[in-house]
């Protein structure tokens, strides 16, 4: 067996590595190398990301105190199962935690944390993982927290209740899981059909927590009610603070969970605050305008609610070290396309349409300049090309002849004139739905465009359904650009729901032959050649963007470590006090 310490020995270089930690507390942790290897590495400790407001040596955290963080819009839904949109994840990481069996660290998200297992262990071929759950945590209702409710809940995630609940929307992410046993001492053994050498990173996805008590979902599924949501069932789970009061359009209060298991690095009970308050203020300006006043602790997170260049210099002279504004977590941003459908089925319309993109155009008209080029994984990965900056349809110094081989390479196709398309958008994406037809116009021609705007719930359904040409804006089916495996599910041919939808088996291939290997060199040879096939051999993916947003926080709001990428990492709250 492959225990704990040689596994994490194993990822260490990995681009989210396992490390040790006491009391599942997230803290120091091995430094990753720049590229992966199952050898003994050497310990060293990473540099923390930024806080929000450092805490000076000596500085002691506050108990005590409701931090008043505003947020965007209403949760489209409370089953994360369902639709895990950022606006519930947000949410929902004070009432679920910050992960799951595991959890990307708080000081580093691209290194995984023991959370509510508190170690794991895997056989020789990575077809087995065993994790022993940690025997002090409590639901929200008192119950004790255990290895048959893991399973419960990884059993709901992969197969649902037929006929009514489908498997979790977020199932294809957690890889090929076979079958889940609850073993002696508290323990879990979840069976692979292939093997996956980084298995608990997959649990680092965003989307995926433990969000359903079976002790009172179970029942009600037993009486017919199989989409039994979290709301349905008092909103109990496991995380720092409970639920105290929803109001749609209005507020969400969350307040302190005594019984909490968790504690800092050194001893402290989390978590600090006596509870958070989430008013939902939809537009940017008005958020604005109530932080300007006091009556909020933190601006809003989502398209609209980032501070755009003006507004940081205007809090900046107006409240200076008053407002610490923070360079929030990065997302990605691509074009989804349908590959299998014509024209898409062709490869010169592929390119022809990534050719065409002007990415730079998109980061300074939809993002106001607040962004950088992006292929398939995150810019510092150790896994993209380093040169992608320099690809067809990249280069700013190309454009003009990578404009001109676009329309050589439509007319080759049978398309000289262009041909209809329908750009489908959600309705909080119309702004990047109303660029891409702009910028396609010269490609395709502005009567051959139609925008098609969609609430989200249709938008997400005529994904799954494939009716669709072109998708904006999407980003959380490709967010967690900084593993291999993780990013797998958002370009798999088998995922009816996928954005980059295609029916080429090599890119299932390349992903399989990734996580079949904790070889350094191959881990990274692989994932280049993959990124190279998506891009500008197969044309099957326009990646654009990865957005630098910004949000502004009170000085006195401290302890809050800043996510080097998903603005959901760190949503729970739990080491975040109030110097006031």
């Amino acid at each position: 067996m492959r225990t704990l310490s040689r596994l994490k020995a194993g990822l260490a270089a990995v681009a989210l590595p396992v490390v040790m930690m006491a009391a599942g507390a997230c803290g120091a942790a091995e430094e990753p190398a720049p590229t992966p290897t199952r050898a003994p590495a050497a310990v060293a400790t990473p540099t923390p990301a930024p806080t929000t407001t450092p805490t000076p040596a000596g500085e002691q955290p506050k108990y005590g105190g409701i931090a008043v963080l505003a947020h965007r819009v209403d949760p489209p839904s409370w089953d994360n199962m369902v639709n895990p949109d950022l606006y519930l994840t947000l949410i929902g990481g004070a009432l679920w935690g910050p992960g799951n069996l595991v959890t990307p660290c708080r000081e580093d998200v691209f290194q995984v944390c023991p959370y509510l297992a508190e170690s794991w262990e895997s056989n020789a071929d990575f077809t087995a993982w065993t994790f022993k759950v940690r025997d002090d945590v409590l639901w929200h209702d008192g119950t004790p927290f255990t290895a048959k409710d893991v399973k419960w809940w990884l059993d709901l995630s992969v197969n649902g209740s037929p006929p009514a609940r489908k498997p979790a929307v977020y199932a294809p992410r957690m890889g090929p899981i076979e079958k889940v046993d609850v073993v002696e001492g508290n323990k879990v053994r979840i069976i692979l059909r292939d093997p996956v050498g980084v298995f608990p990173a997959l649990f680092t996805d965003r989307s995926v927590r433990i969000t359903h008590p079976p002790h009172l979902m179970q029942p009600e599924i037993n009486k017919g009610n199989a989409t039994v949501s979290p709301h349905e069932v008092g909103y109990v789970s496991t995380g720092p603070f409970k639920m105290l009061k929803y109001d749609k359009g209005s507020n969400v209060q969350v307040r302190k969970f005594d019984k909490y298991w968790e504690k800092d690095q050194r001893g402290r009970q989390l978590p600090f605050m006596n509870g958070v308050d989430y008013p939902i203020i939809p537009e940017g300006a008005a958020g604005l305008a109530a932080f300007r006043s006091g009556r909020i602790d933190r601006t809003a997170v989502g398209l609209g609610s980032y501070l755009i260049p003006e507004q940081r210099a205007t809090l900046k002279q107006e409240m200076g070290d008053k407002a610490n504004i923070v360079l929030f977590p990065a997302y990605g941003k691509a074009i989804g396309m349908n590959a299998r459908k014509a024209p898409y089925n062709d490869v010169r319309v592929r390119q022809a349409l990534s050719l065409w993109i002007d990415r730079q155009s998109y980061i300074n008209g939809v993002d106001s300049g607040d962004g950088e080029l992006l292929a398939v994984f995150a810019p510092k990965s150790p896994y993209t090309n380093p040169d992608f900056r320099e690809w067809p349809g990249w280069n700013p110094k190309t454009r003009e002849q990578d404009r001109v081989r676009a329309k050589q390479l439509l007319a080759e196709a049978g398309y000289p004139s262009g041909f209809k398309v329908n750009v489908v958008a959600a309705t909080f994406g119309v702004r990047q739905g109303e660029w891409l037809v702009g910028d396609l116009a010269g490609l395709l021609g502005a009567a051959n465009l139609k925008l098609e705007v969609l609430d989200i719930a249709t938008y997400n359904n005529r994904i799954c359904a494939g009716g669709f040409d072109l998708l904006q804006p999407i980003s959380s089916g490709v967010v967690n650009r900084h593993l291999p495996e993780l990013v797998a599910a958002g370009y798999s041919s088998t995922n009816k729901c996928a954005y980059f939808q295609h029916d080429d088996k090599k890119v299932d291939e390349l992903f399989g032959r990734i996580a079949a290997t904790g070889d350094p060199a191959t881990r990274v040879k692989l994932a280049r050649e993959l990124e190279k096939y998506l891009s500008i051999e197969q044309w099957l993916a326009i990646n654009v963007s990865a957005e630098r947003q910004y949000v502004a926080f009170r000085d006195y709001v401290k302890g809050w470590p800043v996510p080097a990428w998903n603005p959901e990492n760190n949503a729970d709250y739990a080491t975040t006090w109030l110097d006031k």
